[in-house]
């Protein structure tokens, strides 16, 4: 079945379905929110459709939204599907889809990982990638990298050689005291604020 006969049939049940109008990239629809596990059990199940398999799941950030990606292909027709839900950058949550396609529950963690996606239901929601207390959502657009983590710097020099070169900066070693300065700066005002908040 085509692009354009999947979303008829599936407005045809969930009217609220969208497909807008691209000129790159694959086409996609974008169902509501708050019906998402009932459509994605629709896709599943209907044997016109029977999207049995959940190829990945992803987040994604637009910069004014985050997204969460479906990418679906039946064995059974050989035709796929890409269905986003668009979620607000505060709070952003949708039921988790891993009850449908159990590999769901690694990809999920990913996207709460890096997007600090909320997946409801979800049997064990935790991070993935980064460490268990990494503050923030690496994969945001607006997420700041920090110099350090638990002490350590996370910066090496050579991550900006090239850039460094562009600016006509040659001295790596005058580079990787700048580096070396800034981290120390950052850790030295941490433990200047803890000291201040112990003293109240």
């Amino acid at each position: 079945m085509e692009f354009d006969a999947l979303v008829a049939k599936l407005k045809e049940k969930w009217p609220q379905a969208e497909a807008p109008k691209i000129e790159n990239g694959d086409p996609f629809v974008v169902i509501p929110t708050e019906h998402a596990v009932a459509i994605m059990r629709y896709l599943k199940n209907d044997p016109d459709l029977s999207f049995d398999s959940l190829m990945s799941l992803c987040g994604a950030d637009s910069g004014a939204e985050l997204w969460v990606v479906y990418p679906l292909h039946s064995l059974k027709h050989l035709h796929r599907l890409l269905v986003k839900v668009v979620l607000p950058r505060t709070n952003p949550e949708v039921e988790t889809v891993s009850g449908l396609w159990q590999m769901a529950e690694f990809f999920e963690r990913e996207a709460y990982d890096l997007y600090g996606i909320q997946f409801k239901g979800h049997p064990d929601l935790r991070r993935i990638l980064n460490p268990p207390d990494w503050e923030g959502w690496p994969g945001r657009k607006d997420f700041e990298y920090p110099m350090e983590y638990q002490g350590i710097p996370t910066v090496r020099a050579d991550q900006f050689f090239d850039d460094a070169v562009s600016k006509g900066i040659t001295d790596r070693e005058a580079l990787e005291k700048e580096i070396t300065a800034r981290a120390e700066a950052e850790v030295k005002a941490k433990l200047a604020a803890a000291a201040q908040e112990e003293k109240k």
